[in-house]
């Protein structure tokens, strides 16, 4: 029997998205034909029912009377009642009624409406010809704009096969005075392209004069938005974000930080009412997908082939922004030393409750992303609920993001439970092939769990950093402060701000763990890795042995044939005298072998005497006394260089008269300080005792500085002076008073003697 086709995915997410378009246009139809019946209601004469209009709510206050006045107005507005009496919004049940913040009063909401706006495509294509955009607006607009020129005509267009980067998804909504989300899907006409549906969605805000339900807040979410959308989020919302500041933080790499504190006090309007939070970290690449051109990846050949031992790693980042319109409802004083530098001695604080905007532009090539953050079931109180909580699924996304990134790494580098029973496994995992393969990954493994570590905690300490205990409070001087805190809407916005806390301590206690687990990966990798390390060294060291055996048995085998090429040295020089051409033709065969024998014994004997350690050290005494004996045959000293030793004055007297001659030339107490004259004299006392007590060590050679350190000279005075000479006399009568005329080796001599004749040219 065949097997049922599957079905397609898109083809289910495509319907998934009409039903959800036909409910929410069934709940608009619902929620409007109940509001016309709560009208009839009011104006017919049912019993209890008041034939006048009920006046207006008065406005209610939440600041002090010192305070500014308000910007921002509550109105109150009935709502469509069911069966039971209880207000049906279009969070609410159709049937039952009930709804997740069913019994609020509707004065907790946000009541002002947004400002009206509207563009079409002209205004558009106008923007991205005339607008002047940054350094980093022009990264991400690379391919619409180029030195300010539309590069197309047409805005929407296909793009190319292989840019598989264009992978956009969105989620915007818009916020009534019931604080419930609406999403503006139906706006979006059937069959129309990605980029076009953005478009359509965030378009026009309030454009319809004549609807019931005001729009009061808007949250905009665009998931790796092409750079024609770039382009349509920085038309719609540069009036209340500056959008080049947000377009610098998704181009920029830099960690996760929030932009939230200190913003009052900047010249710009839109970023005194704005707050934003950015998250900047790593994710992998899913299949079928590219990273952005401006965001560091691997290289496109590695994120098509995939090897098996590679992950695909990309940077990610995302930006959640909140802007609150209208005026501001305080000032505020700037009291560090650098406001008067960049005047910015005061400050602006805008009301919570006024109309707002959330923007939530995410860049991850990935599909880990949340989609149902926001829902008609959800309610809003204002634009920081919204914001909180737009902001609490980045946190819990990058959570997810970090842990399947760990569990990937962790099962490319960690072994296997094969390890137990695989002894190949085990050789390949303790020591390194030729292409140093698990070098590599423990290396690549190790510094990336890092950066991974270093990025929990930035948003960790960004989190803890901005959202202190104050700020929950609503306590806070400059983010989201309280003016009135026993206002009825402001003690429910605490007790809400309290439910969000418990879930942001949630998600960062888990963030919390996986930074530890991951340090305690890293040391795991460390240990392996200095395991390899242990057993390739041991490795390398018996390969070492091995190789010094055969070098060995190399030597003997050179050694060997050189015996056997000395063996025919003698023979070939015999052979080669007799066999010149001038020799006698008759032959000397007696002559001949007494010759060789008188050649090839000696020959052979001496070689093989050298070749032993005890030979070679006594025919070198032998050489070295040859040498010595040559030269005192050929070189007869002056007189004036050795007068003291052949004097036949007795050995104390010269002894004594030349240490008495060195003490007036020059005293160690003259030229140095206590402790040195002490030691100087202290050594001529051994020298002394030294010889009355008759030691006879040999002193061949001896140099020039251990001469001036006896005789207490110092080197700058040894040249062409008196006291150099004196010092050598006294050196030659303490080597004969010991009993041994000092014999100064040839090669001294002869430096002696070029040094002498240098010193004589030089007089």
């Amino acid at each position: 029997m065949a097997m049922a086709a599957r079905p397609n995915v898109e083809e289910l997410l495509k319907k998934l998205a009409d039903i959800q378009q036909a409910y929410s246009q069934t709940l608009l139809e619902v929620h409007e034909a109940l509001a016309q019946l709560s009208v009839g209601s009011a104006t017919s004469g049912l019993p209890g029912a008041s034939s006048t209009k009920s006046a207006k709510r008065r406005r209610r206050s939440t600041r002090d009377t010192e305070e500014k006045p308000s910007a921002d107005w509550i109105t109150k507005v009935e709502r469509p009642k069911g069966a039971d009496g209880k207000s049906v919004t279009l969070g609410s049940s159709v049937i039952t009624g009930e709804s997740e913040d069913s019994d609020i009063e509707e004065e907790f909401y946000v009541q002002k409406p947004l400002p009206r706006y509207t563009f079409d495509h002209e205004n558009l294509r106008q923007h991205l010809k005339t607008y002047k955009f940054k350094k980093y607006g022009e990264m991400l607009l690379d391919t619409v704009v180029q030195n300010g020129r539309l590069l197309d005509p047409t805005l929407f267009k296909d793009y190319p096969a292989d840019e598989l980067w264009h992978n956009s998804h969105y989620s915007v909504f818009d916020v009534g005075t019931d604080g419930a989300p609406v999403s503006r899907s139906q706006v979006v006409e059937k069959g129309s392209k990605i980029d076009s549906a953005i478009w359509q969605a965030i378009q026009n805000v309030n454009s319809d004069p004549n609807s019931q339900q005001p729009i009061v807040g808007r949250i905009t979410i665009v998931r790796e938005p092409s750079p024609i959308i770039f382009g349509a989020l920085h038309l719609t919302m540069n009036e209340h974000f500056d959008m080049d500041e947000l377009f610098e933080c998704l181009v920029k790499e830099d960690t996760s930080h929030a932009y939230c504190l200190e913003r009052n006090f900047s010249h710009d309007k839109r970023i005194q009412g704005s707050f934003i939070f950015k998250f900047d970290y790593f994710t992998i690449v899913e299949e079928g997908i590219q990273p952005m051109p401006w965001q560091k990846s691997d290289t496109a050949e590695k994120l098509q082939n995939r090897p098996d031992d590679h992950i695909p790693i990309t940077r990610c980042c995302s930006i959640v922004g909140l802007s609150l319109s209208g005026d501001p409802v305080k000032r505020l004083r700037n009291n560090t030393r650098k406001a008067r530098k960049n005047h910015t001695e005061h400050g602006q604080v805008f009301d919570p409750w006024a109309p707002w905007h959330v923007i939530n532009i995410q860049c991850y090539p990935d599909d880990l992303h949340s989609m149902e953050v926001h829902d008609s079931t959800k309610h809003y109180v204002n634009g920081p609920d919204a914001f909180l909580h737009t902001l609490l699924a980045e946190f819990q996304d990058a959570e997810k993001r970090f842990s399947y990134l760990y569990k990937k790494i962790s099962k490319l580098v960690i072994p296997p439970s094969e390890l137990m029973f695989d002894g190949e496994l085990r050789d390949r995992l303790l020591f390194e092939d030729k292409n140093f393969t698990y070098s590599r990954r423990y290396f690549w493994g190790y510094q990336t769990l890092g950066v991974m570590r270093d990025g929990i905690k930035a948003i960790i300490d960004s989190y803890k950093k901005t959202f202190k205990e104050d700020v929950w409070e609503g306590k806070h001087r400059t983010l989201w402060p309280m003016i009135d805190e026993k206002a009825s809407r402001n003690v429910h916005w605490k007790e809400r701000m309290a439910k969000l806390k418990k879930s942001f301590e949630r998600i960062i206690t888990e963030l919390d763990n996986l930074w530890e687990e991951i340090d305690e990966r890293r040391k795991e990798i460390r240990t392996l890795r200095d395991q390899l390390f242990n057993g390739t060294s041991v490795l390398e060291s018996r390969k070492s042995v091995e190789l010094s055996e055969v070098t060995i048995l190399q030597g003997h085998n050179i050694k060997l044939l050189t015996l056997v090429s000395i063996f025919f040295l003698p023979l070939t020089f015999v052979t080669s005298v007799f066999g010149m051409t001038d020799m006698p033709s008759h032959h000397f065969f007696k002559a001949f072998g007494i010759t060789m024998v008188t050649v090839c014994i000696p020959f052979f004997l001496l070689i093989g005497s050298m070749n032993t350690t005890s030979g070679m050290q006594f025919w070198r005494g032998k050489w070295d006394d040859l040498i010595n004996w040559i030269w005192k045959l050929f070189w007869k000293p002056k007189d004036d260089d050795h007068a003291s030793m052949s004097s036949e004055e007795p050995l104390r007297s010269r002894r004594r008269s030349s240490i008495s001659e060195l003490s007036h030339v020059r005293r160690p107490s003259d030229f140095q300080g206590p402790r040195e004259s002490i030691a100087s004299v202290t050594t001529l006392r051994t020298v002394r005792a030294n010889s009355s007590a008759g030691n006879a060590l040999p002193q061949r050679r001896q140099s020039n500085a251990d001469i001036l350190q006896v005789a207490g000279v110092s080197d700058g005075e040894s040249a062409n002076s008196a006291t150099a000479k004196k010092a050598t006399q006294l050196t030659t009568v303490v080597s004969t008073e010991k009993g041994i005329t000092s014999e100064v080796s040839w090669w001294d001599k002869l430096s002696w003697s070029r040094k002498k004749s240098e010193e004589h040219n030089h007089v």
